[in-house]
């Protein structure tokens, strides 16, 4: 039995080969601090330790490989979401935690397309507080996308909560992804690609079927470059199912170095369906006869897509977030 704080196998990460460019905006340190007090007003981080963890994180650096190509204001307003999903995913991490129905309700009323709930608890209150920031920014149907997969998102992380546990023998690499692609989060960061740029993908286009597969793909890289950082932590926490290494590990009965390399190769096999993809979209773009100033829109939310999977792969490289596996526990919040 794995004791919680203990690393009983060394783990030295394969580290893939992306065929994107790794960027950084000049903003990581501005977006950093007007997140934390935002994250402070709204009651999302409480306390002296709470606000050390914030830091620890790194999430104003994250904000700044992940969406390199944001203007300063909409930089601070990513790196805000990026706190709110941190807090999110920290609330249903704790052992039994009650699924917030403040929240529940709160995106349900999102995708319904009605006025935001008054809220009191501090993630619904926050979530509202940045809906209002967020959607005079963009045209309509971006918001709708946007309200499905955060309900989508919050939805099957209050169902994951509530699970008491499955045998990793019994659980297949099809299963596994069914559940993560929802409760990672990375829909609505996919979203957010688009808020980096200023520019929306037309509906058309968003509800392609080429587009959906490119939105699907992204969202397995960025769980699987996850998986491979989040390793030391997880597997000192006993949480085998919600990480493909130590899935793969467990169930297959292989030694966890193979397990990473092989995780290693299904995220190289993806960034190069990745790049066909790209191919295909250009041509849905032609065929659906998309101005040439909307094709060059997609195409900076392409470019913007590609910077994210890099640069986060660099985050992980150089954050301590899932090496330290006795990370302490806030006071309140993230």
């Amino acid at each position: 039995m794995t004791t919680h704080g203990t690393l009983p196998t060394p783990y030295d990460p394969p580290r893939p080969l992306l065929p994107f460019p790794s960027l950084r905006s000049a903003h990581a340190e501005q977006s950093e601090d007007g997140a934390l007090r935002w994250a402070v007003q709204q009651g999302l981080v409480r306390g002296g330790k709470a606000e050390a963890y914030w830091r620890q994180v790194g999430l104003g650096e994250v904000s700044a490989r992940a969406y390199p190509y944001a203007q300063a204001s909409t930089g601070l307003l990513l790196t805000c979401w990026i706190g709110w999903t941190a807090c999110v995913e920290r609330y249903f991490d704790e052992p039994a935690a009650p699924p917030p129905q403040e929240l529940l309700a709160l995106v349900e009323s999102l995708v319904r397309a009605g006025e935001p709930l008054p809220v009191r608890h501090p993630l619904a209150a926050a979530l509202a507080d940045l809906w209002q920031d967020t959607t005079p920014l963009m045209p309509a149907p971006w918001s709708r996308h946007v309200a499905v997969n955060l309900a989508d998102y919050i939805n099957a992380c209050a169902v994951e909560s509530q699970e008491s546990g499955s045998d990793p023998q019994k659980v297949g690499v099809a299963d596994f992804f069914e559940q993560r692609r929802l409760t990672v989060g990375s829909y609505l960061y996919c979203d957010l690609v688009e808020l980096s740029v200023g520019f929306a993908v037309p509906d058309g286009l968003y509800r392609s079927t080429v587009f959906s597969q490119m939105r699907q793909v992204w969202n397995d890289l960025t769980s699987l470059i996850n998986d491979l950082a989040s390793v030391p932590k997880e597997q000192a926490a006993g949480d085998m199912l919600h990480n493909l290494v130590l899935l793969t590990h467990h169930r297959d009965a292989i030694p966890l170095a193979q397990a990473a390399q092989q995780v290693a190769e299904r995220i190289e096999k993806l960034s190069q369906t990745f790049v066909s993809l790209k191919e295909q979209l250009k041509a849905e773009a032609g065929w659906q006869e998309l101005p040439t100033g909307d094709q060059a829109g997609v195409g900076r939310c392409v470019q913007a897509m590609e910077a994210f999977i890099a640069g986060e792969q660099r985050w992980h490289e150089l954050s301590s977030r899932y090496t330290q596996v006795s990370a302490p526990h806030a006071e309140k919040g993230l």
